[in-house]
This record gives C-alpha cells, structure tokens and sequence, in this order.
C-alpha cells in the first residue's frame, strides 16, 4: 500500500497535491473546538458564573432537606408507604443519612392522624423555602442566556414551583414503585419461580439504589438545560451536554476524594469533615452544571459569537502579546468557511470584488489576502484591508450604494456575510455594535 502510494505520488505530484488543497473544509475541526472552549471560558468569566455557582450551592443546601421532607409527607402519609422499607432506602444515600435522621422525620408525619390545615399550611412552607433552589438556578441560567431570551419574575416563580412538585411527584412515584416491587417480590410465592430471581437481585438490590441517584441527576439536567435556557436548543446539545457535566462531576469527585480521605480526619474533626466535602461536592456539581450551560449557549449560538469575536479582531498594527494572540486564534474561521460554502470566493490579482455604486449591501472578512479600494479620482488615496479584516459593513448597515470599488491585490479569498446577519450580530454584541457606530458617525 505504501509503494503504491508513493508511485501514486511521483507520476502523478500535481494531481495529488491538488486534491489534498481542494479536500472539502469541515465545519468541527480542532480550531473551531479551540474557539468554542476559548468562548464558553470568556462567557463564564465574564457572566460571574463562579458566584452563581456558590448561591446554587447555597440554595441547594437550603432546600434539599425540605424536598426530601415533602417526598417522604407524600410516601408515608398518601401513598402509606413502610416507614422501614423509607429507611432502607435512606440508608442507601449514606450522604443523607449522615446529616438527616429520617426516623424521626417519619414519626413525626406519622403522629399526625388526621388531614390538618397545618399540613397544608406546612407543605406550602416547605415548596417555598425549596422556592430558592429552583429560582437560583432559572437566575443563573438566565444570565448566561440573557441576549437571547429575557423572562419575567413572575414566570420564573411559577416554573420554579411547577418543577418542584414535578420533583416530588416523580422521585415519589419510583420511590413507591420501587418499595411495592419490593414487598411483593419479597412473598413466598414469587419465590418459587427462579425465572424471576431478577427481579429481586437485579433490579431490586441496594446496588440499583446507588445508580439510580447518577440517571436521575443526569435527567434532571437535560430537563433544565432544555427548559431554563428558554431559547429551546436540540435535545441532542441538552443530552450531550448532561452527559459531559455528570461525567465530569463523578470523574472529577472520585480524584478529589481519592485526595481527600474524611476517615483520617474523624477523630479530630468528626461531622464537620464530612460537612466541609459535600459543600464541596455541591458546589463543584454546579460549577460543571454552569460551565456546560455556557458551553451549551456557545455552540447553540456558535455562528454569531465567531463573526463577532472575527469583527472585534485586533488590527494587523497592534502588536501587543494580547492582540497577536487573539488575532492568533481567531482569525482562521473554519466553522464558517464549512458553513457558508456558496458565500465564500476566491479572487485572483486585480479582480474586482464589486464597484463604485455598486447596490451590495453585504459585508465581507478576508479570509486570505490583501483588497484595496479606489474611488473614481486618481488623486484618493488608496486603503488597504488585509487577511483577518472586514470591509464593507458601513455599506451594509446604512443601505448606501458603494463608495469605493474593492480590488483584489493578491490572490485572495473572502467570506459575503448577509446583511440581515451581520445585523443581528451588532445588534446581539454591544462591542461590535460601539465598533459600527464608530465608523458611521462621519455620516452624520
């Protein structure tokens, strides 16, 4: 295979090399990951997403305790649930079992005989003090997402009560199902049928108790990536990007306790050593949670973000280690390139790209090359434009007739971007929008 292809490529070279320049640009490549991650840690910085992260945590602590209360008050008291089989199942989350005696929380709904005013009034209290977790979460969510969807106080207090009790109704509802299987896979009769041994080894085991927490965490943040963001990305990018924030968490848990052995500590520390990791673990969950968030606002709105970043480019003058990176790094946009193939052209020397009152509305970064630009005297001075620059955008924004005719200096290659959408990026992007308003001012 090896001679073949070096015979291939001695009698035929400039075929060969040929194809290999023409070979069709692909819109993932490792640049466009590389701007994709250099954006989603731009956005989290500059969204304060950190903080967030720590009232979500906060808020979490705050609310866990009274959602598990509501969801044994359901169990125990409307669904008449074993408080022994509860305690089983609470003794499977040791993390619970650590800081929350459920015993007594069971005895003491089941002291209460009759249906009273004060358990409504009880369970209203209870939804609003887990209220914070929720709004916390939609607040967080929202400034990530804040260009693209804005809601109201109001709708966000209703969501965050609609999914509380879609918490509740659901974790209690496998909850049961998983005590009723239980007890009746646990009757004599079931145990005279080996086929079904399944049932209560597999299924039921305590080892399906501790996975069954991980599917569920991975459920509830596809639902809230789907639904907090409010601009409705693709299920897949919500799957995709749950199973990147869970995976992350557990991987990045198990090397962080593998460090952090509690058990070394207990003699000195006792309980608090325990308290200190999980406010840790919590606020790590949701320090991936809001990163993979930002990444899912990033690839969701990847095309704006990427000719905005290309529009801010530094200028080929500045020569700070900032701007000669920057420039660096975003000046190859091999997503659009891929994206918008009957948009970008190829010039050779001296072609035009459009005239003098030309009526072309669009806008246009240079991919590779040089173009200058003259007016119809010959005594204007030339302007020169060059590889990782626009031209063309005042045209553009203002709907006037060219000014200038744009040449081809060297052997060049741009990108057309449409008005409309280089439009709705100055309007989504302040920056840009600062950089526009400058070079349109001596229009008015």
């Amino acid at each position: 295979m090896t001679n073949l292809l070096s015979v291939f490529i001695c009698v035929h070279p400039r075929q060969f090399f040929t194809r290999m320049k023409n070979k069709k640009p692909r819109k993932l490549t490792f640049v466009t990951f590389s701007q994709s991650i250099f954006l989603t840690t731009k956005y989290f910085l500059q969204n304060r997403l950190l903080s967030f992260a720590g009232s979500c945590a906060f808020s979490f602590l705050f609310s866990v305790i009274p959602l598990f209360m509501m969801i044994v008050m359901v169990l125990v008291r409307f669904l008449h649930a074993s408080p022994k089989t509860i305690s089983a199942i609470v003794s499977a989350m040791p993390e619970l079992e650590r800081y929350f005696n459920s015993e007594s929380v069971i005895q003491s709904v089941q002291s209460i005989r009759t249906f009273s005013s004060f358990e409504i009034v009880a369970s209203v209290f209870i939804l609003w003090m887990a209220r914070r977790f929720f709004a916390s979460i939609f607040d967080s969510m929202q400034n990530i997402f804040h260009i693209q969807a804005q809601r109201k106080a109001f709708f966000n207090q209703i969501l965050s009560f609609v999914t509380e009790l879609v918490i509740v109704i659901i974790a209690s509802a496998i909850l049961f199902a998983y005590i009723s299987l239980q007890t009746i896979s646990s009757m004599e009769f079931f145990r005279q049928f080996p086929q079904l041994s399944f049932i209560y080894q597999g299924l039921l085991s305590g080892e399906l108790m501790e996975i069954l927490p991980n599917f569920l965490i991975l459920a509830a943040v596809i639902v809230l990536y789907k639904s907090a963001s409010g601009t409705r990305p693709p299920f897949w990018m919500c799957a995709l990007n749950s199973l990147l924030c869970t995976s992350s968490f557990f991987a990045f848990r198990l090397i962080m306790h593998y460090f952090l052995n509690v058990s070394q500590y207990n003699l000195v520390y006792g309980v608090l050593g325990h308290v200190i990791i999980l406010f840790m673990d919590i606020f790590f969950f949701f320090v991936f949670f809001l990163v993979f968030a930002q990444f899912l606002y990033v690839i969701q709105f990847f095309d704006e973000l990427l000719l905005g970043e290309l529009y801010l480019l530094p200028s080929i003058e500045e020569k700070s280690l900032g701007s000669s990176f920057k420039r660096a790094f975003f000046v190859r946009p091999d997503f659009l390139i891929a994206k918008n193939k009957s948009n970008v052209f190829s010039y050779k020397p001296g072609e035009i790209i459009y005239s003098k009152n030309d009526e072309d509305f669009s806008a246009y970064y240079i991919i590779r090359g040089s173009v200058k630009f003259q007016g119809e005297q010959a005594s204007e001075k030339e302007k020169l434009s060059h590889r990782g620059e626009f031209f063309g955008e005042t045209a553009c924004i203002l709907n006037k007739k060219r000014e200038y005719t744009a040449i081809a200096l060297v052997s060049t290659r741009i990108i057309k971007i449409e008005s409309e959408r280089f439009r709705f990026m100055v309007h989504q992007n302040p920056e840009a929008a600062k950089k526009v308003l400058k070079q349109i001012s001596p229009f008015f």
